[in-house]
């Protein structure tokens, strides 16, 4: 059945997430579902909202070649994203390996982890797999890492600072049905013509281990390409660690009365990128405030240290994702900055 002739249904289950969302960007946009023209207003409305992306992104671009400037300025003024990749959180799980052999983690001592933006994945950004439900990695990948690795404490919690009402919304659902029993489940496709790394093929083939089990994978589409899938059920004790809170890293804080309150650790990946260095300056001197004594932010944004604020870059990880015949490398820096 056409997808598009789905929509005007109610939607309620956890399955028909992606659908719901439809729903309401197209009730906003002022499309009668139930009219019996919904589907062509739908995609008459999805086609110019398709079309308009595509071309402000290739003006980005564009403007960037012609100013001369770097990537860092793009995103100023496309909006907040909320998908995520993988291969972020192995630049996450490296460094965290080798924070602890620079004896800036112990184990067992993190006890408050915060993850600014953690992502949620309405359609895979980089091919489109959509034969999954939405979801979010960073949480349960952070958890997975600090297990695995033993630096977790038994009282281990992890917060998830973002803006979106939709991510926030997603997190909520999750903690309620994990206090009923419920896991979380997150699909892992990996298109096998990618010139993947070594390490992230690895880091892609343990994932989840520590804190799930594999479960049986739905079978992708035939027109998904040459795609392995793989399907981990994190238990519901684990997403039950895992909270989310509305909040502006730019803006807004967690005021914490005492130092065992504080964050021991506080992830940013692919967020700070979007503003600029004013911006930026502003959400370090917010982390510092939330971050103890020795606490930790890892970001793969390079942050400018500025006087008043007691944040310092004590190291980094580099890592590497794919190897391009031709083209090279890619990867990640990873920063790491401690609370002074």
């Amino acid at each position: 059945m056409d997808s598009l002739a789905l929509i005007s249904r109610p939607t309620k289950t956890k399955a028909d997430e992606r659908l719901q969302v439809v729903r309401e960007v197209l009730t906003r946009a002022g499309v009668d579902l139930s009219n019996t023209t919904a589907q062509a207003q739908a995609r008459q409305f999805l086609g110019t909202r398709a079309r308009a992306v595509a071309g402000a992104g290739l003006q980005r671009l564009q403007a960037i070649a012609d100013a001369g400037s770097g990537p860092a300025n793009m995103f100023r003024d496309r909006g907040l994203a909320s998908d995520t990749v993988i291969a972020t959180n192995l630049g996450i799980d490296r460094a965290l390996s080798d924070l602890f052999a620079a004896g800036r983690l112990q184990r067992g001592t993190v006890r408050r982890v915060a993850i600014v933006g953690p992502g949620l994945d309405f359609v895979d950004k980089q091919f489109g797999y959509d034969f999954y439900p939405p979801q979010t990695i960073q949480p349960f990948a952070v958890i997975d890492s600090l297990v695995r690795s033993g630096l977790a404490a038994p009282t281990l919690a992890v917060t998830a600072f973002d803006l979106s009402p939709r991510v926030n919304a997603h997190l909520a659902a999750a903690g309620v049905r994990s206090t009923a029993g419920t896991g979380y489940t997150i699909v892992l496709p990996r298109d096998v013509d990618q010139a993947w790394s070594p390490e992230l093929i690895e880091y892609w083939t343990r994932f989840g281990q520590a804190i799930g089990q594999e479960e049986r994978t739905p079978a992708p589409p035939g027109n998904a390409g040459h795609v392995q899938v793989r399907s981990v059920a994190i238990r519901p004790a684990v997403v039950t660690q895992v909270s989310s809170r509305d909040l502006d890293i730019v803006l807004d804080r967690v005021e914490s009365p005492t130092a065992a309150e504080r964050f021991d650790l506080v992830i940013a990946t692919n967020v700070l990128l979007y503003y600029d260095v004013f911006e930026q300056s502003l959400a370090l001197a917010n982390i510092a405030a939330m971050l103890r004594g020795g606490g930790v932010l890892l970001s793969n944004t390079r942050l400018v240290e500025l006087p008043g604020v007691p944040m310092a870059q004590a190291g980094h990880t580099d890592v590497v994702y794919t190897r391009l015949p031709g083209i090279g490398e890619t990867g990640d820096r990873v920063f790491w900055y401690v609370r002074q």
